[in-house]
């Protein structure tokens, strides 16, 4: 245990206050007759970044491979949630305080897991709903270190979205950053199948700026970042910077989900508010009539007026 007294009083208000919610069971989920159901989550979002949660069924529609569907429910999400936070603040421990409130906000049917990223991904904690490995984990995403190189996020997103799916839990997987990545040649499309495939929402709250600056390249052996990146070619830069963009902004509104930039000094009440959103989505099904053949794209829409709809693009098929 941390001798930190800011950490101790983190994983103590983490513990107690979980201690005494309640816990959700999984929704069965099944195939009917007539074809395969399908579940896709929406939140909806008044002017001021509430929640709207009166919506009925008749106020969405869906269409899948562009023929619209008949929904079976619309209810209030109540699907057990598999929460992966990655940490991407080089060490400094700026967002501690609010994956703590994050966390106390969703703790009642959330497991969780975190990685720790200052250079290369360290997954500081396995999926658990165990609030005192919750709260001790909390302790590691302090103040832990000065960076000394690229950080490696594109590399932590794809280790996150390999074991994000599980059946019956809705995977939800939120990226905090300052930004001064690592340029990466992962590719953009294949990770954005991966967090397709796995059916999770993704949620990135990014330093304001962030995402404008331009990548870092550490080198190797002797040879300092600065000399490195002015050898590394700028059309390849470019494109790399590009694929960790694609995934951060274009993967996030597919999967349903959002990129905000915020001042480092709103990030407590950002993820509030985005807790608030996740612990108030819709849990919208549908079934695809025998002998359809399912696609990978969605378009969900919403009559409500004056309102912001998340809801996902494209889906497992």
């Amino acid at each position: 245990m941390s001798n930190n007294p800011v950490a101790s009083v983190l994983a103590s208000a983490f513990t107690g206050l979980c201690l005494i919610a309640p816990v959700f069971s999984s929704p069965a989920r099944t195939d009917t007759q007539a074809g395969s159901t399908r579940t896709v989550f929406a939140s909806v979002l008044a002017k001021d970044g509430t929640p709207v949660t009166d919506l009925k069924a008749t106020d969405f529609e869906v269409k899948e491979g562009g023929k619209k569907q008949e929904l079976t429910s619309v209810k209030l999400a109540t699907m057990p949630l598999r929460v992966h936070i990655i940490v991407s603040d080089g060490g400094a421990g700026v967002f501690q305080l609010g994956v703590l409130r994050l966390a106390q906000a969703l703790a009642a049917r959330s497991e969780f897991a975190f990685t720790s990223v200052i250079l290369q991904p360290e997954r500081i904690m396995d999926f658990t709903s165990d609030v005192e490995t919750i709260g001790a984990s909390l302790q590691k995403l302090g103040r832990r270190g000065v960076p000394r190189g690229g950080i490696q996020l594109m590399d932590a997103i794809s280790a996150a979205v390999n074991d994000l799916g599980a059946p019956g839990k809705h995977p939800v997987l939120i990226v905090l950053r300052i930004g001064g990545e690592d340029a990466s040649a992962l590719p953009a499309n294949r990770i954005r199948d991966a967090l397709r495939m796995s059916g999770a929402t993704l949620y990135v709250v990014s330093r304001s700026g962030a995402s404008n600056a331009a990548p870092t390249f550490a080198g190797g052996g002797s040879m300092t970042a600065e000399v490195a990146q002015r050898e590394m070619d700028n059309a390849e830069l470019a494109h790399t910077s590009l694929n960790l963009n694609l995934v951060l902004g274009d993967g996030s509104r597919e999967s349903g989900g959002d990129h905000i930039e915020t001042a480092l000094t709103s990030a407590v009440p950002v993820l509030e508010r985005l807790a608030a959103e996740i612990k108030n989505q819709y849990e919208i099904t549908y079934t695809l009539p025998a002998g359809t053949k399912p696609s990978d794209r969605v378009q969900v829409t919403t009559t409500r007026r004056d309102v912001t709809l998340h809801a996902p693009q494209r889906i497992p098929n």
